[in-house]
Order: C-alpha cells, then structure tokens, then sequence
C-alpha cells in the first residue's frame, strides 16, 4: 500500500506549526522527550470504506498534501467517529486555518520526524476486536503492521485467502515436510550438537519473504521442492537414499492417507 511522500510529510508538519491541526488543540505532533504523538488523517480516506473516501480520486491525489492533515490521536479518532459532522469541505477548511494561524518555516530534524509519521502511518493497532480480522482482503482492514493489543489469549489470526495456511490439504502437506526435515536433522549420526527447530523456520522465511502459513499458494511447489532438498542433505536423508529408502510421502501418497 502507498504511503505519502517524505517530502510531502516534511512540509506539512511544517505548515501545520508541528501541532494539531483541530481548533484550539495545543497537543504537538513530537513530545518533548521525542515520541511521536500525532498522526497523519487522510480527509477524503486512504481506503475504501473508509470515512470520505472518494473512489474518484487517483493515488496520487490520495497521498498528495492536499489531502492530508496532522492531528492529536483523540482528534483524529474524532472526525472519523463522526463523517457527518467533519465533512471533506469541513476538514479542508481546518487545514487552511491551521496553516495560517501556525505555518513555520521547515528545519533540518523535520526529515527525522516525518520519517517516523510515516511509519507509524504502516501500523494499525487494534485494542478490541469482537468479530473478525481480515489480512489483505477487499473491504477489511489494510494495514502494513498488524498490531493486536487483547486480554483474550484464545485470539487466533487466521492465514489470508490465496496463502498455503488457508488451504488445509497443502498447509498439511508442508508442516508434514518440515517436521520430517526436522526430524531427519536431529537424528544426524554425526551431530556434536542439539538440533534447534527454529533453524528450519527461519530458513523459510529468509528464502521465501514470509512464514511458511503465509507464503503464497503460488509458491506451493517451490516450497515443498525446497524441503525435499533439504531433508535430502541431511545426513540420515544421504544414508537412507543410498539405501533406496524413501524419505518422505509424496503430496498425493500424503492426500490418500490423511483423508482416509
């Protein structure tokens, strides 16, 4: 997902005075100590079903400093909670005023701080939740960094459509080829020292950008050739092939005996 431009950040924060942009709020965008308190609002939404959003306007437009305010957390909270009393017009109004009441000029540290606006712009922190979350799907929410604050430790985070967790035959099949790639690496006759399991998981998601669950079922082959080359470099794998042993079900032979 697109984000504003650094640049673009840069001269708002600016022209905003570096405090919110609502009507007679004191709170500034950077505490005294450094945190980042403010936030970056799109007027018209950055996503569809969001508040004002105009599936007229291009991307561009979308993250173009015309579009975008900086407010307290409460504030924006504020102006989404209530659409029909912050209207588009009503928003770029509050805009004008706070840059004529408030507009600076830029300093050099303002890069630093936009920076830091932007990146918090990629997390979204849900604190309750009581139906369900959708990654990636049309319609839920979109979002660079998930981040999920509850006191249920029985919340699940279901693997996105088109992922090999969300399909039950392949997600199988995989865990299948890893805990046997496991399983032949921590049997190794010549290992001096314990076997770690997360090696394999890390390997995974260094090789192919993400954990195995949320790797594209695109990639479905790729992945199982992978684990089938590396339970075949193990040492058990190298003897019990040269012994015409096999070392693992095919996905098929797999299919046929869990589905029975």
């Amino acid at each position: 997902m697109s984000k504003p431009s650094l640049p673009t950040i840069k001269r708002l924060f600016a022209q905003a005075g570096r405090r919110c942009a609502f009507p007679g709020c004191p709170t500034p965008i950077v505490g005294k100590n450094g945190a980042i308190i403010g936030e970056i609002c799109h007027i018209k939404a950055r996503n569809a079903g969001g508040e004002r959003y105009d599936s007229h306007q291009n991307e561009t437009e979308r993250q173009g400093y015309d579009n975008l305010l900086l407010l307290c957390p409460t504030h924006h909270r504020t102006i989404d909670a209530q659409p029909e009393a912050f209207s588009v017009e009503l928003l770029l109004d509050m805009k004008a005023r706070a840059e004529a009441d408030s507009r600076e000029p830029e300093r050099p540290e303002d890069a630093f701080f936009a920076a830091a606006l932007l990146a918090k712009l990629g997390n979204t922190i849900i604190t309750e939740n009581k139906g369900n979350i959708a990654i990636n799907s049309p319609g839920a929410v979109q979002t660079g960094t998930l981040i999920l604050k509850t006191m249920n430790n029985k919340t699940k985070i279901l693997p996105p459509a088109g992922s090999i967790g969300a399909d039950g035959d392949k997600r199988g099949y995989v865990k299948y080829l890893i805990d046997r790639y496991i399983q032949f690496a921590k049997a190794g006759p010549d290992r001096a020292t314990p076997f770690k399991p997360a090696i394999i998981y890390t390997s995974i998601k260094r090789e192919f950008g993400a954990q195995w669950e949320l790797v594209s079922l695109t990639r479905f082959a790729e992945l199982c050739l992978y684990l089938d080359t590396r339970i075949r470099k193990t040492s058990l794998g190298k003897i019990n092939a040269t012994k015409g042993q096999p070392l693992f079900s095919s996905f098929e032979e797999y299919l046929r005996k869990h589905r029975k």
